[in-house]
């Protein structure tokens, strides 16, 4: 029988726990003492994760941070969970969750204004583990890099820091990424920037939230011209296409992502995102280019393209 959609992909423990924040420790005790989740095992006992147990994991994460007991919440439906966790996010008061993506964020300024490159590594990966890799990426890098970069414009640090800030930005996440172990039949997604656009930590972004959605993603990496990026697409029968536009320059960065959208076949999706793609959103709105303003917006798209039917390759 055919596993429901988002059941293929299975996560091996240390992607679980950057996705989560959860410690080794915390994820046994609160499978075998609660029953939290049930992983499946390999014939050499490797546990592996559902997408499924992952995102209801995030949940009871949430919910435990908030101040719940895991020994009264474990066994909830993902409904009840979800309900709980919006209560809890919309009650007064300080949000844990908040409170921590803000130390990290504060915390790395503090290292990158030093020029403390370990320390800064350091700090981002605990972050990482910490707030779990979603949260991370969504939320707490984003903020880091954007406003290292008003620093930088404001006067108030040097390119030499905004460079290093993004040197480590670039390896931390390379290190997130790397920790998804997704099957070689999981849909593809090819990442990159289109020609003339050489800002490429949104496309990195992109990249770690895609492998967080049990996606396999192909980063292109910066500068590529539209045919190229087409030809790649098609080559590794990719279901979507995702272009990061930071610096687009009106209607040549138009006409490059139409040019993408006509050589791609109707059932491979395009997506575009960044500030760049937003001030082009009017222009696109009657085209088939999705303009995204967020991560969470992306992750919801390829939730909901991950059951699509896949793209033949050649």
């Amino acid at each position: 029988m055919r596993e429901p959609p988002g059941e293929q992909t299975r996560y091996p423990l240390r992607a679980v726990i950057r996705q989560t924040g959860l410690s080794a420790d915390a994820l046994r005790a609160w499978e075998r003492r609660y029953g939290a989740v049930q992983p499946t095992r390999t014939s050499g006992g490797q546990r592996l994760y559902s997408v499924h147990d992952v995102e209801r994991l995030i949940l009871l994460k949430r919910a435990t941070t908030a101040g719940h007991s895991i020994g009264e919440i474990a066994r909830l439906d993902r409904e009840t969970l979800e309900r709980l966790v919006a209560r809890s996010a919309s009650s007064p008061g300080p949000k844990p969750l908040a409170t921590a993506v803000d130390a990290v964020v504060r915390e790395a300024l503090v290292a990158a204004e030093a020029l403390d490159v370990v320390g800064l590594e350091r700090l981002l990966r605990r972050g990482a583990l910490a707030l779990g890799s979603a949260v991370f990426i969504d939320e707490a890098l984003p903020r880091f890099l954007r406003t290292i970069g008003e620093q930088w414009h404001r006067g108030e640090v040097t390119p030499a820091h905004e460079h290093l800030a993004s040197q480590t930005a670039r390896r931390v996440l390379t290190w997130v990424t790397m920790a998804y172990d997704a099957p070689a039949d999981a849909p593809r997604i090819i990442v990159g920037t289109p020609a003339r656009e050489l800002h490429e930590l949104g496309a990195m972004l992109a990249v770690a939230a895609a492998a967080g959605e049990g996606w396999r993603p192909v980063y292109l990496g910066p500068d590529l011209p539209a045919a190229d990026i087409a030809a790649a697409a098609e080559q590794i029968g990719a279901r979507a296409v995702a272009l990061s536009l930071v610096h687009g320059d009106g209607k040549a960065t138009l006409r490059q992502l139409e040019e993408i959208a006509r050589l791609l076949p109707e059932s491979t999706t395009l997506i575009a995102g960044g500030v760049a793609a937003v001030r082009l959103e009017r222009m696109l709105a009657d085209t088939r280019i999705l303009v995204l303003r967020d991560l969470e917006s992306l992750r919801a798209v390829l939730r909901e393209r991950r059951s699509a039917p896949p793209v033949a390759a050649d």
